[in-house]
Order: C-alpha cells, then sequence, then structure tokens
C-alpha cells in the first residue's frame, strides 16, 4: 500500500547518503544534512540513511547516533568501498524491502553549503517531490571552478566522454545537463530496476553509467524519459579538493567508459555469420577500440597536466 502523508498519496523512498567524514566538526554540514531529512519526511515519514560502517567504527557518527531524531529515520549501515558504493546498497535494500515504491530519490547528505543561492533549498525540496518523468537529475554549478566536481568533469568528464560516446555526450549536453555525474537522482522504481539488474553494475559513478545505459544505440535516442531538475549552486566538500582524488576520479571514469564501450560494441556472433565474416568484424572492433583508447591517454595526459597546473602540485 503506498503511503499517505498530508493527504497526498505518496510512492517515493528518499535515500540520504551520510557524510562519509560525517558531521562532528562541520556545522554547515550538519545543518544540510537535517534540513534534508525534513524536506524528505515531506514524502516519507522514515526516510532512509544509508551509512557507511567504517564512519561508524572511526566514530564520525558518533553524535548522529546519540541524537533523538535517529529513531525517526531507517539507517542502513552498510560497507562500501566509496560514497557510489552505499548508492547501490541503497537501492537494492528498497528494491528488496519496498516493492510498492514508484520512485527511488538518491540525495547526497554532505553539501557543506549552498554558494549565495538561497532558491537552491526550494528547488531541491520540488526536486524530492517530483513524480514526473523515467529519471530526473538534480544538476548544479559550484561557485569554484576549482573545486574538485569542477575540474574533473571540466578536464576528464567531458573529454572522456566525447571520445567514446559522441552521441550521448552531445545528447547530453542537449538535455542541457551539466552534471552528468551528479548525485542528485529521482528515478522510477521499475526503470532502476531494469538498469541494475539487466545491466553490468558498477560501485561508481553510477549517473553516468545510468545515462549510457539509458541510450538506444539502435535508434540514437534516449530509452527513457529523462529531465533535468535546476538545483542551483552549491560548494563541493573542500577535502576532497585536490590532485590525488581528482586524477583517481578521472581514471575511475576512463575505466569504465571504456569497459561500457568494449561491451556496447564488440561485434556478436549471429548463425548468418561466416568465421571468416565475425573474425572481419572483429577486426574492425578490435581496429576503433585501439584509435579510441590512443585518444584517450591523451586526454587523460592533458588532464594530468592540467591539473596539476591548476591545483600547484
Amino acid at each position: 500500500m503506498a503511503k499517505e502523508v498530508d493527504n497526498i498519496n505518496i510512492t517515493s523512498k528518499p535515500l540520504i547518503i551520510f557524510p562519509y567524514m560525517g558531521y562532528e566538526n562541520n556545522k554547515k554540514c550538519e545543518w544540510y544534512f537535517w534540513w534534508t531529512v525534513d524536506r524528505c519526511k515531506e514524502v516519507d515519514p522514515k526516510p532512509i540513511v544509508v551509512l557507511p560502517r567504517d564512519t561508524v567504527i572511526r566514530g564520525d557518527a558518533a553524535s548522529f547516533i546519540k541524537d533523538e531524531r535517529y529513531a525517526t529515520l531507517e539507517v542502513l549501515q552498510t560497507w562500501s568501498v566509496d560514497s557510489c558504493q552505499t548508492w547501490l546498497a541503497g537501492w537494492g535494500h528498497v528494491l528488496d524491502n519496498y516493492p510498492e515504491a514508484e520512485r527511488i530519490i538518491q540525495i547526497p547528505g554532505d553539501i557543506d553549503y549552498v554558494d549565495e543561492d538561497v532558491e537552491f533549498y526550494g528547488n531541491l525540496s520540488a526536486f524530492i517531490k517530483t513524480t514526473t518523468s523515467d529519471i530526473v537529475i538534480g544538476d548544479f554549478r559550484t561557485g569554484d571552478q576549482y573545486s574538485a566536481k569542477s575540474l574533473v568533469d571540466t578536464y576528464g568528464t567531458y573529454s572522456l566522454l566525447a571520445n567514446w560516446f559522441p552521441e550521448i555526450s552531445q545528447s547530453i549536453r542537449s538535455l542541457p545537463l551539466n552534471r552528468p555525474r551528479s548525485e542528485f537522482l529521482n528515478i522510477r522504481t521499475s526503470v532502476l530496476r531494469d538498469l541494475l539488474i539487466n545491466n553490468r553494475n558498477f560501485a561508481y559513478e553510477q549517473t553516468l553509467n545510468f545515462l549510457i545505459k539509458s541510450w538506444n544505440y539502435e535508434e540514437s535516442k534516449w530509452k527513457y524519459d529523462i529531465s533535468i531538475s535546476r538545483l542551483g549552486a552549491l560548494s563541493d566538500n573542500k577535502s576532497f579538493r585536490n590532485y590525488r582524488a581528482s586524477i583517481d576520479q578521472i581514471e575511475r571514469i576512463e575505466r569504465m567508459l571504456s569497459l561500457l564501450w568494449r561491451e556496447i560494441k564488440q561485434p556478436k556472433k549471429r548463425e548468418n555469420f561466416s568465421n571468416r565474416e565475425f573474425e572481419y568484424l572483429y577486426t574492425v572492433f578490435s581496429n576503433e577500440y585501439d584509435k579510441l583508447y590512443t585518444k584517450s591517454k591523451g586526454i587523460m595526459d592533458t588532464a594530468r597536466t592540467t591539473l596539476r597546473a591548476l591545483l600547484g602540485v
């Protein structure tokens, strides 16, 4: 049965990703986290908070666990290699335990503060309540062009995506979507189930992966109805504004894109193909991959050089 909240028929399950480093010494992050919880309660009286176990073990969730509001939440503690893997744990939990849920709303809980953009809060509240479109991506700007998110996207995501999947790159820009790696995701449960069960899962870059898997390669169009929800400007977590973290993310993006390209573009053996015909198609496929991989290496080299200069490494 769908839940009734304020006489509105609600079938959405919000997932809030608890800050990996906690908010013990970050009042702005703590305020944003609990503000987000309150907004999510407008669509579900008991939203889910995904809490990394290592955050608990380090003691970085001590004040959260002791908070009297903790009992009003459904807290899912999980082992994860990074924040993106907590997404997967949360999605699986909803799919396994809430078959009546029609939508899943994912929100990061580690935003430091909003950059002089008070409309962000109203926009995020509207994003949480959205029930249109199969996939709604919360798009945002960063106030600092040298923040980790901006650097990774500018010198990694956009260039690598244009290299491996130019059609998708063009369509993402025409949505228009600025942040294809956005952590803000509002998705129809049936679509999420299809994306997770019928495709390869990744522990990172989930939104970008979903966009690539949502493309119909034969008809050159999106399989699902995708829309963009403008959130405004926000700040990156300053602890991630460094050279190593940016390069780590760009390398993960490159690995995922090249692997997905091989999976999608690899010739499929058909009954009417002779061995010679199949070998020829596979040779064409291999040659194309080598060309794209060479270009991808050049993009990676340029990204490392540029990031070192911008970050003063």
